[in-house]
């Protein structure tokens, strides 16, 4: 029987949430879809907004009118820049199977590194900003299963590979389209330390000076039978704001940071502000995380990937809808995936070599791998490894042995199989129609989605003509534009996509009044406005790696 199952992998393997059928490990509400113009969403289009705090399950993102006040909230459904598109129908059925396309074009013999210098804490941090903005759970009822070749049967994969559709909602304006819902809110707002409803954020909270839970060593809050992260609801495993946290030593180390850092900053406002109660200075220092956060996603991590600054901020739009879009979700922010290599990375005090792990046996592995280890060792060895490059490669640890060895799991998974199945579930638009929509021409042949000829012949046996080619291996196989890991079309989603992010946000740490003039006073929200490499801060405030050990640039290899 499975304990964890896939749902919707995104950024990086961990953005394949983990999810057991029972339900355990998530919280109910965030299996409730609010469909429009149901009581709930009718309730929530009528709630005052407040003018100082983001509400937790992202309502009043934007206050604009009652329609507006649900953009970018909790169980809502996904955006699409192909709006009358539904996807209660998949697509693809006249296409192979996604596992034999996943032998055909993704099988990686060798590494393949970022030629940029891009490093492992790139993948990671992408990884934690997915877990920030996207997570669409399945619906059991409705399966679509992906064939496998027959001489892998006896292979660990069995005759499928099980797969659920996702949950869908009803668009608001056009009640015949379903999109795939998402769980959480579509904003960088830090979700996956805080929670995205109020029963996780309330079991996450100490009730004391604005705190949050830690544990022994100052480390993530344990499971609990009420309150829990799979794979298992045993107290071997830590607990956060998402779901996802057990699945790497690194995500887990990163989570720890955040925590860590809100702590920290409530105990100095505390400090400043000794008339504040507990729910303001966890407001507060809430707020402050968050937008150290939004200034690392946008000016440090953001140029970093693409080799691109956004445009200059020009205040909130109310105009702007930031719900995460299909396109983005399904593919274009899976680049993760290629990123990953066979190892998990390990250094000792002054970046000093440790023995790597294999992947396989860090998936989902219990608290002792922190406990033991620490998360220095796993943050030094993110920063100090190179990445692998952006393409249609994907290491066996994901392509074959995904989640192998986890508790309760028997079968392999195919984490690029599961991509391609993911996209026609969504019924995602070919490449080339995606091409064309974010100002690209159309690609007529092959040579002019890449120029590599080893990846044109498999692009050609795979879907004979361009105009077949799924949006995933297209963006994926796309020739990098001159200064960045990505291809021209990938790096156009992004850039709208972001831009969609920052500026269709009340909230975002920029725009004029979100910091009180008490707030403005403090010598931390000051740096924020006006200072730079706020990772690099972070990382050292709240572990025992110092600035020296740190590479010059905080996401690319010395």
């Amino acid at each position: 029987m499975k304990v964890v199952t896939i749902i919707v992998p995104l950024f990086f393997f961990a953005c394949a949430r983990a999810q057991p059928p029972s339900g355990e490990g998530i919280d109910k509400s965030e299996l409730s879809p609010i469909q429009p113009f149901s009581s709930s969403f009718n309730l929530r289009a009528a709630r005052k907004c407040s003018t100082d705090f983001r509400e937790i399950d992202g309502t009043c993102t934007n206050n604009r009118t009652r329609a507006t006040k649900l953009w970018g909230s909790t169980n809502r459904p996904q955006f699409s820049y192909f709006a009358a598109r539904s996807t209660k129908v998949a697509s693809g059925s006249d296409l192979p199977s996604p596992r034999v396309l996943s032998n055909l074009l993704s099988a990686q013999m060798t590494e393949t590194f970022d030629e940029r210098g891009l490093n492992e804490m790139t993948t990671f941090v992408g990884q934690f900003l997915d877990h920030t903005l996207v997570s669409t759970p399945t619906n059991s009822d409705e399966t679509m299963p992906i064939a496998v070749p027959p001489g892998e049967a006896a292979g660990g994969f069995g005759d499928k590979l099980p797969f659920k559709r996702s949950m869908r909602v009803r668009d608001d304006s056009l009640l015949s389209i379903e999109r795939p819902q998402n769980s959480l809110t579509s904003v960088v707002d830090l979700t996956n330390v805080y929670g995205p409803n109020e029963e996780r954020s309330n079991f996450l909270r100490s009730g004391r000076n604005g705190m949050m839970k830690t544990s022994g060593g100052n480390l993530l809050p344990h499971n609990t039978d009420f309150v829990n992260s799979p794979p298992s609801s045993g107290n071997r495993y830590f607990l956060a704001g998402d779901h996802r946290a057990n699945e790497h030593p690194t995500l887990t180390s990163l989570h720890t940071l955040f925590v860590r850092e809100h702590n920290a900053i409530a105990a100095e406002l505390q400090e400043q502000f000794p008339q504040m109660g507990d729910e303001l200075l966890f407001q507060n220092a809430k707020k402050i995380n968050e937008a150290q956060w939004q200034k690392i996603v946008f000016e440090e991590w953001y140029p970093a990937i693409t080799g691109r600054s956004l445009p200059a901020y020009e205040g909130f739009n109310t105009n702007v809808n930031p719900t995460v879009s299909l396109t983005f979700s399904t593919a274009a922010f899976r680049v993760g995936h290629t990123l990953v290599g066979n190892r998990v990375n390990r250094r000792g005090p002054n970046n000093s070599f440790l023995h790597p792990f294999t992947l396989m046996s860090m998936f989902f592995r219990e608290t002792d791998a922190i406990t033991r280890m620490g998360i220095e060792q796993f943050l030094r060895g993110a920063y100090s490894s190179r990445a692998q490059k952006v393409d249609l490669l994907v290491v066996d640890a994901l392509r074959n042995f995904l989640f192998r060895g986890v508790e309760g799991e028997s079968d392999n998974f195919d984490l690029v199989a599961l991509n391609l199945q993911r996209g026609r579930d969504h019924a995602l638009p070919p490449y080339n129609t995606i091409r064309q929509a974010f100002g690209q021409a159309k690609a007529a042949s092959f040579e002019n989605i890449t120029t590599d000829r080893s990846v044109q012949s498999k692009l050609r046996q795979a879907y004979v003509t361009p105009d077949r080619v799924e949006a995933w291996p297209g963006l994926m196989a796309e020739d990098h534009v001159t200064g960045s890991s990505f291809g021209r079309t990938l790096l156009a989603i992004w850039e709208r996509e972001f831009l969609r992010l920052r500026d269709g946000d009340r909230f975002f740490f920029r725009n004029n009044g979100v910091f009180s003039s008490e707030l403005m006073e403090l010598g931390r929200v000051k740096s924020i406005l006006r200072g730079d490499n706020f990772f690099r801060a972070i990382l050292v405030r709240n572990s025992a790696i110092t600035d020296k050990e740190l590479p010059e640039r905080m996401f690319f290899v010395n």
